[in-house]
């Protein structure tokens, strides 16, 4: 018996022959907001994800997609992003990361740092100067993770909830 071939997992970017996929990934990271906060985030919609995610394809966001033997593992999806100067702050360009999502098998197994690793290439080459992203409290295994990719919290953002007075 020859010696076993394992295969690492590759990164590229996703086309429409990919949405049926980037739904299905998409739902697993939808349902955590969900659960998460579900004042704000609606419940999982695969028709209005596979609507949102075909537009995104199509726009000039980055679409990233994570396979292994053909299994998708996980996505990325991001925008380049430019700021005017204005009174108070200089102009700037950044890459803006608004989902990263990893199937759980996959997870601790390089996958994010592979889809990430990606998105900083592309952010370099479209001359970028950062790598932005934000996480939601709740969310505090991405923190780690985000620490770990060189991530560090530069904004908080609070929040007071009101109720509607009867």
């Amino acid at each position: 018996m020859g010696p076993t071939t394992v295969t690492a997992p590759t990164v590229r970017i996703a086309t429409r022959d990919d949405l049926d996929d980037l739904v299905g990934l998409g739902l697993g990271i939808q349902e955590l907001h969900a659960n998460g906060r579900p004042d704000l985030f609606r419940d999982p919609d695969p028709d209005a994800l596979r609507e949102f995610l075909a537009l995104k394809l199509s726009d000039e966001s980055t679409v990233l997609i994570a396979r292994d033997e053909g299994q998708a593992l996980g996505y990325l999806l991001a925008e380049h992003t430019t700021r005017p100067a204005n009174p108070f702050r200089r102009s700037s360009s950044s890459f803006y990361v608004h989902h990263i999502a990893v199937v759980a098998t996959a997870q601790h197994k390089g996958v994010g740092k592979l889809l990430m690793d990606a998105a900083v290439k592309i952010a370099q080459d479209n001359g970028a100067a950062a790598i932005r992203l934000d996480s939601w409290q709740f969310n505090s295994q991405a923190h780690g993770f985000f620490e770990s990719q060189g991530f560090a919290p530069v904004n908080v953002i609070f929040e007071r909830t009101l109720t509607e007075l009867s």
